[in-house]
């Protein structure tokens, strides 16, 4: 193995990137032999493929309630109500994705709710479908530490919280405003705007708006589309723009760090960027509904690899969306991990058509004893480049009916502030969001 698990990454992009389009196809170095498990041929997919060092698995994916536990009707259930009693709940179009202790919590915009894959206790439920203050459509959950749910509403314009028992809190939010992408970090919470072109930064107890990060235009520290947001164990701040086709990094006070993006066709560009997550490492996951894959980059923005792509295999994207990455939940795949792959961390992405509405893959390096080849005996292909979304399908993609398109660069609704300013704007009425005529074309 190499002293760095990424260097032979690095070392193909380096070499092979430009002159390949998009895919891996260098050398790496080999390791000792030793007799190891090749598990069954055709069952895994890996990232980077062979002949680099793996990176990614696919483990399984999940699109109905089934996919979680599969609940046989009784024979009098089935008299009284059919059979439509043993209809499996299945989302219908993901967005953004949270997840924690087990718990994967899926934003669907068509089924107006989120959808709770309880992995541990095998139920699937559905938050935000009763009472007065229920969903209209959910683009982005966030979860924090206490196990308190955030969901971004676009259609209310607010923040709704719902508290570890998955029942209604609260509500945030001010005039105008629509948020995206949801954040927590400590007791902030972070949401992009795609009225105000910025980011918002809430106390999550209470909701008042501490400051804002960005203003509206082409410059460092400046949006045309905050799309995604992430934190990192640091608390800075990652933010992607959509339109500008670029991945932002902040401080936790709101100043601007780094870049890295452009719209092209190579890796370490962008065609749509959607969602962002960052792992314990500092890496960083970039969602692209075009490519349909994810770009990984290290903390200096240094391009990693990526993974996925359209097509018929295991762990196949197509339009995918959110993303998110968990620490906690690594036992819950052990059976499906190759014997010769050492998981660190589990992947979850959501695609919005086909089969497979939300992806699960883990993050990890080879174990000792085995080597590429070993676990590509037991790979079936997969495509390692990116592959091009229709014009529909990018329509098909946007939180809203169609993308949205730039806002006029006018000046922003109201100046920007830095996160520690003074608070700006009371919490939401739970039973009155904020509402607003605007609404993404």
């Amino acid at each position: 193995m190499n002293s760095s698990p990424w260097s032979v990454v690095r070392r193909t992009i380096v070499m092979g990137c430009l002159a390949a389009g998009l895919s891996w196809a260098t050398g790496c170095d080999s390791a000792p032999r030793a007799v190891v498990q090749e598990g069954t041929p055709g069952n895994y997919a890996f990232w980077p493929t062979f002949p680099d060092d793996p990176h990614i698995q696919f483990v399984l994916s999940l699109s109905t309630s089934d996919d979680v536990s599969r609940q046989e009707a009784s024979g009098l259930e089935k008299m009284v109500f059919g059979k439509e009693v043993e209809k499996a709940a299945a989302i219908n179009k993901p967005y953004g994705v949270a997840m924690r202790n087990g718990k994967i919590y899926v934003a669907d915009i068509r089924n107006s709710c989120v959808v709770v894959l309880d992995l541990r206790k095998k139920q699937t439920r559905l938050v935000g479908v009763s009472g007065t203050n229920q969903l209209k459509k959910p683009v982005a959950v966030a979860v924090a530490d206490d196990s308190t749910l955030y969901v971004a509403d676009i259609d209310r314009g607010a923040i709704l919280v719902f508290d570890a028992d998955e029942r209604y809190s609260r509500a945030y939010g001010h005039p105008k405003f629509k948020p995206s992408a949801l954040a927590v970090h400590g007791d902030r919470l972070y949401a992009t705007d795609m009225v105000g072109q910025r980011v918002d930064v809430f106390d999550r107890n209470d909701g008042s708006l501490l400051g804002t990060i960005g203003t509206v235009g082409d410059e460092d520290g400046q949006f045309r589309l905050p799309l995604g947001i992430a934190t990192d164990k640091q608390g800075n701040v990652y933010v992607t723009d959509m339109l500008r086709c670029r991945l932002q990094k902040f401080s936790p006070e709101g100043r601007f760090i780094g870049a890295v993006g452009a719209m092209g066709k190579v890796a370490g560009t962008f065609a749509r960027p959607k969602h962002v997550a960052v792992d314990g490492d500092g890496v960083v996951y970039v969602v692209d509904a075009a490519f349909q894959n994810v770009q990984m980059f290290d903390e200096k923005f240094e391009l990693l690899m990526h993974f996925g792509a359209a097509g018929d295999y295991p762990g196949s994207m197509d339009l995918p969306a959110g993303i998110c990455v968990s620490e906690d939940s690594l036992d819950l795949f052990t059976d499906r991990v190759h014997p010769g792959f050492k998981p660190r961390r589990v992947i979850a992405v959501t695609n919005q058509f086909g089969e497979n509405r939300v992806s699960l893959y883990v993050e990890g390096v080879l174990r000792e004893g085995y080597t590429a080849q070993d676990l590509a005996k037991a790979a079936a292909p997969v495509m390692a480049g990116v592959s091009t979304s229709t014009t529909d399908e990018i329509k098909f993609s946007a939180p809203g009916t169609d993308e949205p398109e730039a806002p006029s660069p006018g000046a922003p609704p109201d100046p920007p502030q830095s996160p520690g300013d003074s608070p700006q704007a009371a919490p939401a009425k739970p039973t009155d969001p904020p509402k607003t005529n605007a609404e993404p074309q």
